[in-house]
């Protein structure tokens, strides 16, 4: 399949936000945060303060995005309101630099401003999709977008690796100066998205206000779109598990006593297994319906589930290693799959000419705002002082997505749903 340059420039920032995500959130602001702002706090609530925030985070990007997506839908300005929160994330990782020991409030706070910027922009982003995509080529391009995005985090996650082992594992200044290549790196590879991807227009310009009469009226009318209602409700409940394992697994992984050169090499490898992975998703919605290869992801992540939970219950450091490392591989097969499939199944469901409000609603059940999994790890942590048992609790979630889902019926599903 040829790419035009707009679908490219689109592509390319899947790879200018992968840095924040692999950078920021997964690896160097979770170690930062348990190796030096939190020093002092009971890990088990350092971990549970994190996972809390980050449910904070992602409640308020899904109330700001529907609203937002509403007016920018009418007005066109999709792409503004993507830059908008895009320059608060940048702004806000680049904040991180100016924190030290024992600042815990003061990296909280940044962190939650960057990623309510992050899931924000990355709801403006989605609704792209049916701009730059004809019908028929969602699911590959969408896959084709997250694929690359692996690799493109990888870049600059390299250069951060180098600057770390030069200054030590642990070292903050290394930290530091890993925040700001991602900063850098996420806004540089945005440049294509803005100058080359045009969004269709309404042609009629409302004001905020009206854009929460219209929100309003929106939610009052969704249930018309049994079908939206149904796949967002599934989502939410198979996607929030996804989010929290992939953003708690590093303060997990210092739970359980895995080191830090262990961690960025297990990262490293995941980034390399997952881009192959996620492209043969996208062959396989060739032939196989989307659905089906979701319902593959989703048996996947309750595995995952499962052996989180047995890591607690194993005394050798050894034997604990192996299991991580299984459980790492196991995502690295299935996160960029069901993530893509999931955005492209949903794109097919909604009027196109509504596309960021109902990309809006979609930021409020999914695209990594986890809220329920950081809630049951935080649960976990304080009755049993193990915050691994929570991820256990995700496969009841997983499960019962994967049952919603199957009650949606998708356009074209009688054949193919590519």
């Amino acid at each position: 399949m040829k790419f035009s340059r707009a679908q490219l420039s689109w592509i390319l920032y899947d790879m200018a936000n992968a840095a924040f995500a692999l950078i920021v959130r997964t690896v160097f602001a979770p170690m930062f945060y348990k190796n030096y702002a939190a020093v002092g706090m009971e890990p088990a609530t350092a971990t549970s303060s994190w996972g809390l925030v980050s449910s904070a985070a992602g409640i308020v990007a899904g109330i700001l995005a529907p609203w937002l997506g509403a007016v920018a839908d009418a007005n066109g300005g999709r792409k503004r309101c993507l830059g908008g929160f895009m320059a608060a994330g940048i702004l806000a990782v680049i904040g991180l630099c100016f924190a030290g020991t024992g600042d815990a409030t003061l990296v909280l706070t940044l962190y939650f401003v960057s990623l309510v910027s992050y899931m924000g922009s990355n709801s403006f982003y989605d609704s792209l999709l049916v701009d730059v995509a004809p019908r028929g080529s969602l699911h590959r391009l969408s896959t084709v977008a997250y694929a690359w995005g692996y690799i493109g985090g990888l870049v600059p996650f390299f250069l951060c690796l180098g600057i770390m082992f030069l200054a030590g594992s642990d070292s903050m200044g290394g930290m530091k100066a890993s925040f700001l290549i991602a900063a850098a790196w996420w806004c540089f590879l945005a440049v294509p998205l803005f100058r080359n991807v045009r969004e269709r227009r309404s042609g009629e310009t409302i004001s905020p206000l009206d854009g929460f009469r219209r929100l309003a009226a929106t939610a009052r009318e969704i249930g018309r779109y049994r079908n939206v209602v149904l796949f967002l409700i599934a989502y939410f409940l198979y996607i929030d598990g996804v989010g929290t394992i992939f953003m708690m697994a590093t303060p997990l992984s210092v739970d359980i006593g895995i080191s830090s050169t262990w961690l960025l090499c297990t990262i490293l490898a995941l980034q390399f297994l997952a881009f192959p992975f996620t492209m043969l998703y996208g062959r396989l919605s060739r032939v196989v319906p989307a659905r089906t290869l979701v319902y593959w992801a989703i048996g996947v992540y309750v595995l995952v589930s499962l052996l989180c939970g047995v890591i607690p219950s194993l005394t050798s450091p050894t034997h604990k290693l192996w299991v991580f490392l299984a459980v790492a591989f196991l995502i690295g097969t299935s996160q960029g799959g069901i993530q893509s499939l999931s955005r492209s199944l949903f794109s097919r469901l909604i009027p196109r000419e509504r596309a960021s409000e109902f990309f809006g609603f979609y930021n409020i059940f999914g695209k990594f705002t986890t809220v329920l999994g950081p809630v049951l790890i935080a649960l976990a942590a304080g009755v049993t002082g193990r915050s691994e048992y929570g991820i256990t609790l995700l496969a009841i979630p997983f499960i019962a997505g994967g049952i919603l889902l199957g009650r949606v019926k998708i356009p074209g599903s009688g054949k193919e749903e590519a």
